[in-house]
């Protein structure tokens, strides 16, 4: 079973509207969908712990308010699941043409980049070990996701790519991508 987890910011509303709607459209429900607003601006790493307090389910699926889960998502990491303890696949990215920050698993290239996405399946006792995600004031860049990995590396997990479009990253100029936590819009 799956739990979704998203965290979202009170100025989101329409997108992450639409990111329930993706959700609800998946071809294998999730057992829940779990939802943080962070009214409070305490930051994406705070909100997913948070929620991931509640979560009973064996895997976590992260993705955020302003990105999009095709149909077949859940069902896609899942399956490609059974020897993993990570599974990310591709996604379709608006907004930015020719930009496609995701990969093969390289653990080299990991340890270099930030190159595995947010939006991805992990086994909830894997963040439960790691003690989830860490703030991302006190990590490199404020990718707190980055962070998680690369501590996910060091306890030997196991990551899947699946070589597949399964969800839509909205490149918004609002992104923490590319502009930090504090400033995301």
């Amino acid at each position: 079973m799956i739990t979704v987890l998203t965290a979202s910011l009170p100025s989101r509303t329409a997108m992450l509207a639409e990111c329930v709607a993706s959700i609800t459209a998946q071809t294998r429900a999730p057992a829940a969908h779990l939802i943080g607003i962070d009214h409070a601006r305490a930051g994406t790493s705070d909100v997913r712990n948070a929620l991931l307090a509640a979560v009973r389910t064996e895997w976590v699926a992260v993705l955020d308010d302003d990105d999009l889960a095709l149909p077949d998502h859940l069902e896609t990491l899942l399956a490609a699941g059974a020897e993993a303890d990570i599974v990310y696949s591709l996604p379709a990215v608006e907004g930015r043409d020719g930009w496609q920050p995701v990969g093969p698993f390289d653990p080299e290239r990991l340890r270099r980049e930030s190159y595995i996405p947010a939006t991805a399946l992990v086994r909830t006792r894997l963040l439960e070990v790691l003690d989830g995600w860490h703030s991302s004031a006190a990590t490199p860049n404020g990718w707190e996701d980055w962070d998680l990995w690369l501590r996910a590396l060091d306890a030997a997990a196991r990551f899947a790519f699946v070589p597949q479009v399964t969800w839509r990253y909205r490149f918004h100029g609002g992104n923490k991508t590319n502009r930090g936590e504090a400033s995301a819009a």
